[in-house]
């Protein structure tokens, strides 16, 4: 089972977190305790706390008790610092892990699960295959008549990806659901995402580690502050002192800490320092610095300023300030810890500078045996760069400055290192993966670090994760990324293919696209060739790196830029290709989605898509859908199991959501990973199913003319709109407003943040057959038989477009985003367009109340389809907008003066037009 050392007594966790003082935390670890053996029916213990206030400590002590009576079933801290440990890729596979070390019983069920095919498949899925391929199905009868409580310890959760973090938090809560044997104890940083989650789930018990009485914190600081700078104490650290501190100064430093636990801890470490040996100084040192500042420090902020004042003094030279910012800003936004040889090439510094620099700040960062330098407390990042809080731009490390500075020694090191065939293999007809080959050459993993080493891996992979947050104007970072394009990009892909990261190169270009200004120089075309060359030959790269140039080049577009710079590498080869193609075609993959595919949906961005089979109850077929990367074709999750059909589908933006509408009357909502986050009922079958723009909310339609409102992200319930029995319901541009129209009923405007009406319309009796809403959600457009109407927010007052004296009934509007253009489509084949002119005269009363003032001039007026319009739609700047009909024809218009810009044809009817 892959694993990350991530337990309470793991080296990592005990070097930055340790037990409770003995006698501190007294009445807090009673009550857990009293929780875990007791009988409330609450399964999770939540313990929220801010930074710095001890919530590690308490983690670990509980975990370690635990452990003593053997209760301990698994435990999981997670740390943003450690790569294996800041998301949720092993997070169940590590619990499973340990379950199977806790009990023997479980280490059977469990390793026979691991011999089915699913359950040895499960090891490469997502958290929730893992959770109940690996734990939930195995266990499920083991444990039913078990008595004892099996705890799970999950600490920090705050320093797992966001996206993850959720992930976790569901599997936690199917976990205990499922096995009732299960108590989860876990700790995190308050946080919006998961507080929303936490307020709208059952079944845990929240505690604020801040609720605490001062009186207890401040007797629990000082009794650890005495103890700690005890004459024994300090003798244990420093033999020669005859130092202790006195109960003024303990008193002092109490009241520096405040309630946080972080604070007491570090000036512990600071006058107990080896390097000073002086701990009578270094007291004085801080009791000075205190005197010139408030004591308690309001916050941590306070405190760090405090240390650094220490480390770069308000009168130092210039070069010592470079030289510290450089340092520690590449300690702190490095995307995974380095040790300090390899930090020395990425910023082209000498070790022993670098050690000089990290010996005055041990206090904040650690550097353990490994030699990697770790940050102790993740608040301190968080101070040290940002500007309010960090007011001295000494201290402070600006984040541009310092992620141009990593880019440009990215560039450096891949411009100078990377080269063909880096590795030395042989002909690679002889083998087509990298594992042949390397086995092939006896190429050993010694021999590979050798090559490929520490710092050309990670500016190979990460040098577009410091470039986003860079200045691309940067003229020496420019360079860099010019001179890698036009000689190394391939040389890239080969290093990626070898350490196993080519997943990420597509994605890497597509940023650096984004962030182009120019959009005709050589770099851009040289950068789009580059995307499509990945698309292209992804898979055969990802095998086997050299056909990069044996299989991939020769078939490379022979008129396109990348082939041009870089057909020279294909020279080498044994044969040479002729008549290859000339541009490149529209064809990515074939993919195999294995059922018939009923269903093809793109995310917003386009860099995912979804394919559905709907499933059949006749013949008991269930459902299956699968996510596809839609740059390279590669499926990046499946989501099975669903005996009944899906009838609904929505994507949510970013692609961070997906949910379904099942025709069992159920909504099943899924992350991107394909982990369940949660399931609803009372979905009206064959109704409507959406995500707002911002994938904030989602909306579907249930029974009795309601639609239920929900947090697009975590599933929690906002509200009920009551919008009539038959209706449609549309999301603003922006997310923030939610309309729907009933017919004969009414006209209703939604606030899609807390579910509250803003303005209603009812009882109108006239048939509405069509809406659109602006992107601000301020306008509605609506059509009752022939006549068009546009609403205002403030008061549902209208006016509109002059009706035609013959005009038949209108089929379908749009409004553009800036609501310049409302465009109008008709039974009889008609599209009109017209312009909105703010005036103070009136043109025609339309509606009961026409008080909403504006002037429709009408700009064209065609004609052209043999059947009605079904659909119409802008794209997001309005220069253009598009027109569908029921005879299979989609028509592009000029969004300024309506002249056609060109014809499609499809085989069906066209029922929704969208433009990117």
């Amino acid at each position: 089972l892959p694993r990350a050392e991530a337990v309470f007594d793991d080296y990592q966790t005990k070097k930055k977190s340790g037990p409770c003082f003995e006698g501190t935390r007294v009445a807090l670890l009673r009550e857990m305790a009293e929780w875990v053996t007791g009988l409330d029916e609450s399964r999770m213990y939540v313990l929220s706390g801010l930074a710095g206030i001890g919530k590690s400590t308490v983690a670990y002590t509980v975990a370690s008790r635990a452990a003593n009576l053997n209760l301990l079933g698994a435990c999981f801290f997670f740390s943003r610092d450690e790569s294996e440990r800041k998301n949720a890729k092993k997070f169940f596979t590590t619990i499973a892990y340990q379950l199977c070390l806790y009990n023997k019983t479980f280490a059977e069920a469990i390793g026979n699960a691991l011999q089915t095919d699913d359950g040895f498949a499960a090891i490469t899925k997502g958290p929730q295959e893992q959770l109940q391929a690996l734990i939930v199905d195995p266990l499920q009868s083991v444990v039913q008549s078990r008595a004892r409580p099996i705890l799970v310890v999950v600490d920090a959760l705050d320093e797992c990806d966001e996206e993850d973090a959720l992930s976790v938090l569901t599997g936690l809560k199917q976990l205990v659901q499922a096995l009732p044997s299960f108590k989860v104890i876990l700790t995190t940083r308050p946080q919006p995402r998961l507080d929303r989650f936490f307020g709208s789930q059952d079944g845990h018990k929240v505690f604020h580690l801040q609720d605490i009485e001062d009186k207890v914190v401040d007797d629990d600081i000082r009794l650890y502050l005495t103890h700690r700078l005890s004459l024994e104490e300090v003798q244990e650290r420093l033999p020669t002192s005859q130092w202790c501190a006195s109960d003024k100064e303990v008193d002092a430093l109490v009241r520096a800490a405040g309630r946080l636990f972080i604070i007491a801890s570090t000036i512990v470490r600071i006058i107990l320092d080896n390097a000073a040996s002086n701990p009578a100084a270094q007291m004085q040192g801080l009791l000075g610095s205190f005197a010139h500042d408030r004591m308690p420090f309001k916050d941590l902020n306070e405190f760090y300023t405090v240390i650094l004042r220490n480390v770069v003094p308000a009168d130092c030279d210039v070069k010592i300030v470079n030289r510290y910012q450089s340092i520690v800003g590449a300690v702190i936004f490095l995307q995974h810890p380095l040790p300090i040889t390899t930090l020395a090439h990425l910023i082209d510094t000498d070790v022993e500078e670098i050690r000089a620099v990290l010996v005055n700040l041990r206090s904040v960062i650690l550097l353990g045996d490994d030699d990697i330098p770790r940050i102790y407390h993740k608040s301190f990042p968080d101070y040290i760069t940002d500007s309010k809080l960090c007011q001295d731009i000494k201290l402070r490390i600006d984040p541009t400055i310092r992620h141009i500075q990593i880019t440009i020694r990215c560039f450096q090191i891949m411009n100078k290192h990377l080269k063909r065939n880096i590795l030395g293999l042989g002909d690679p007809a002889r083998f087509m993966s990298n594992e042949d080959g390397l086995k092939a050459d006896g190429i050993t993993d010694e021999q590979i670090q050798e090559k490929i080493p520490q710092q050309l891996q990670y500016a190979c992979a990460y040098w577009v994760n410091h470039l986003e947050v860079a200045n691309m104007e940067d003229e020496a970072l420019m360079n860099g990324l010019n001179r890698f394009a036009h000689e190394h990009m391939l040389y890239w892909l080969e290093v990626l293919s070898l350490i196993g990261k080519l997943d990420s190169a597509h994605c890497d270009i597509s940023v650096i696209l984004k962030l182009q200004k120019s959009t005709s120089s050589a770099l851009r075309q040289l950068l789009s060739d580059a995307l499509r060359f990945i698309s292209k030959f992804y898979e055969i790269i990802k095998r086997s790196a050299l056909h990069t140039y044996y299989s991939a080049l020769p078939f490379t577009p022979t008129n396109s830029l990348l082939y041009h710079r870089y057909i020279k590498e294909a020279e080498h080869n044994i044969c040479s290709i002729q008549g290859g193609p000339e541009k490149w075609d529209a064809f990515v993959a074939n993919l195999r989605h294995e059922r018939s595919v009923q269903v093809i949906k793109f995310s917003l961005d386009s860099t995912l898509f979804l394919s559905c089979f709907k499933g059949d109850e006749e013949y008991n077929m269930q459902g299956k859908l699968k996510i596809w990367d839609a740059a390279t074709g590669t499926p990046i999750s499946t989501i099975l199991g669903h005996t009944f059909a899906i009838e609904r589908l929505a994507l949510s933006s970013e692609s961070s959501r997906v949910a379904a509408g099942l025709s069992d009357g159920t909504v099943w909502l899924w992350d991107g990973n394909a982990e369940l986050i949660d399931r609803f009922d009372d979905f009206q079958q064959w109704s409507r199913l959406k995500f707002s723009p911002t994938g904030t909310r989602l909306a579907y339609s249930s029974a009795n003319g309601i639609v239920k409102l929900r947090d697009g992200i975590s599933g929690r319930f906002i509200a009920d709109l009551r919008c009539g029995s038959i209706h449609e319901f549309e999301f603003s541009g922006d997310g923030s407003r939610l309309a729907s129209v009933s017919p004969y009923d009414s006209l209703t405007l939604w606030n899609s943040e807390s579910g509250g009406l803003i303005a209603s319309l009812r009882g109108t009796g006239v048939v509405c057959r069509c809406m659109a809403i602006s992107a601000n959600g301020a306008l509605l457009a609506t059509a009752y038989s022939k006549e068009v109407t546009l609403w205002s927010e403030n008061r549902i007052d209208a006016s509109g477009p002059p009706s035609k004296g013959n005009a038949t009934a209108v089929t379908a509007l749009t409004l553009s985003r800036d609501c310049s253009r409302l465009a109008c489509g008709f039974m009889d084949g008609t599209v009109e367009l017209w312009e909105t002119s703010p005036t103070k005269r009136r043109i025609d009363q339309l509606t009961l109340r026409s008080k909403l003032k504006a002037i429709f001039f009408r700009i064209f007026h065609q004609s052209r389809y043999k059947k009605s319009v079904g659909t119409l739609g802008f794209d997001p700047d309005g220069r253009l907008f598009a027109s569908g009909s029921y005879d299979g024809t989609i028509k592009l218009w000029n969004g300024a003066n309506g002249v056609s810009r060109g014809t499609l044809t499809v085989p069906s009817s066209v029922t929704a037009v969208a433009l990117s």
